[in-house]
């Protein structure tokens, strides 16, 4: 008689048990599906900040570089403007002597020399003046080839450092994009975490709700059976009694009282 009152009962439940504990695994994987798609991104934002870092020590690198360059080629200038400036100085040195010499030599052949004196001074004037207008013109030249090497490497420089400024904004506008979408991937999968956990708790508030109905409909099945043994033995049958009140209702009968809540 005990197996004919149990086998309608689980036969009944089961399904609905199987099905909570599969919505309960299903809850299960999704939020270890979303561990799983957080931990992705944040391990690509921190590949995009080592990326963003070489970048900058890259950039370091090659502004040290043109520094250190740009130090080196002060140094050959000045260098180049001593050797230019001694070259000038011997040149006047020279200029001196030779000058001095000739007055020697003018003083002393003065006499019979007079005509090829005045023919080598002549020719000496001839050749400084020569002289003097090449080293200013080449002077010149060098200056104005300085100026052009100093514009163009002016040039050069404030290119190069404009591009640098340009990248650093454009990294710091990416790195900030990335937070921004970072923030609000955060978020929005906080939300989705609050709206499971609210849902698992009415789910689990459902499930006790359905498990009480079950043992009180399995407590009614039972009573019915027994009434219904008594039947079949000859015995008066006892008809339970209802009570109902705010809770649910309450049946008495030969078993006792059996609590069914309101549905």
């Amino acid at each position: 008689m005990t197996d004919l009152k149990t086998v309608p009962a689980e036969s009944g439940g089961a399904p609905m048990m199987r099905a909570t504990l599969t919505a309960a695994k299903e809850t299960r994987k999704r939020a270890e599906l979303d561990a799983q798609l957080l931990a992705n991104r944040i391990a690509l934002l921190k590949q995009e900040e080592e990326k963003a870092e070489r970048k900058i020590a890259d950039t370091q690198k090659r502004a040290n570089e043109i520094i250190s360059l740009r130090s080196q080629n002060e140094n050959k200038f000045q260098q180049k403007e001593l050797h230019y400036k001694d070259k000038w100085e011997n040149i006047r040195q020279n200029q001196v002597q030779n000058s001095y010499k000739r007055d020697q030599l003018r003083g002393q052949r003065e006499s019979n020399f007079r005509h090829l004196r005045d023919a080598k001074k002549d020719a000496v004037n001839q050749m400084k003046l020569k002289k003097s207008d090449n080293l200013l013109a080449k002077k010149e030249r060098e200056t104005n080839q300085r100026m052009v090497n100093n514009d163009r490497t002016n040039h050069i420089r404030q290119a190069k450092q404009n591009a640098k400024h340009r990248q650093e904004m454009e990294s710091l506008a990416k790195l900030d994009a990335f937070r921004r979408d970072y923030e609000d991937r955060v978020s929005r999968e906080e939300e989705l975490r609050q709206r499971t956990e609210v849902l698992v708790t009415k789910m689990e508030k459902e499930e006790m709700e359905l498990i009480q109905r079950l043992q009180n409909t399995q407590a009614l099945q039972r009573a019915a059976y027994e009434d219904l043994e008594n039947a079949l033995n000859g015995s008066q049958l006892s008809r339970p009694a209802i009570i109902e009140d705010e809770g649910g209702v309450t049946i008495k009968g030969s078993g006792g009282p059996i609590s069914r809540p309101a549905a």
